[in-house]
């Protein structure tokens, strides 16, 4: 289920063998970063479903401020400062773009608008940067370059520029053919 030692061997101790259809669903989704809700019958293990990743998530945390790893909620920077790896930002992201705790995979949890993030990591100086990512899902997608001051609605203000995998490039709201359009795998490429 995604849970760190700890609290697999309480959950453990507590003689849970098994989680239930509602914890094996709702409990990585969570720790993803994802909002979840779920109905289901009593005994379900609803309280467990829920109870477990909050406890995780106020643990982690905590132990990231304390470090000086992560940003408090909505302070709006970078969040894993002493990270040595690329990945997208738990700290820094839409209310419902959910992110897996390794900051490699991200959904977003809302068809009906955007949901942005930031990495965990920024660029300074001059040079040519790239990264790859890979699209997943069915749907409208858009990645690029901003900078701190930039809105997580990518390529719609002057701080911004994105490429969405319907072909068109983005900055300050003007949207122009770019590309062709790509549901399964989007290159990106800068140079200052």
């Amino acid at each position: 289920m995604a849970v760190m030692p700890e609290i697999a061997k309480a959950v453990e101790e507590m003689d849970w063998s098994l989680p239930t259809d509602v914890q094996a669903e709702a409990i990585p989704l969570i720790l993803g970063g994802g909002d979840v809700l779920m109905a289901a019958e009593t005994g379900s293990g609803k309280t467990g479903a829920f109870s477990l990743p909050i406890i995780q998530i106020v643990y982690e945390t905590l132990k990231d401020i304390k470090e000086g790893k992560g940003a408090k909620a909505g302070a709006g920077k970078a969040a894993v400062a002493g990270s040595t790896k690329w990945g997208m930002n738990v700290f820094d992201r839409g209310e419902a773009m959910a992110i897996n705790p390794e900051g490699l995979l991200c959904q977003s949890r809302d068809q009906r608008g955007w949901h942005g993030c930031r990495s965990n990591k920024g660029l300074h100086g001059k040079g040519k940067y790239y990264y790859e990512m890979k699209v997943t899902d069915e749907g409208l997608c858009r990645i690029g370059w901003a900078t701190e001051k930039a809105t997580l609605d990518l390529g719609t203000d002057n701080q911004s520029f994105g490429f969405g995998g319907t072909g068109k490039k983005s900055h300050g709201r003007q949207f122009d053919n770019y590309g062709e359009v790509c549901l399964v795998e989007v290159k990106y490429l800068s140079s200052n």
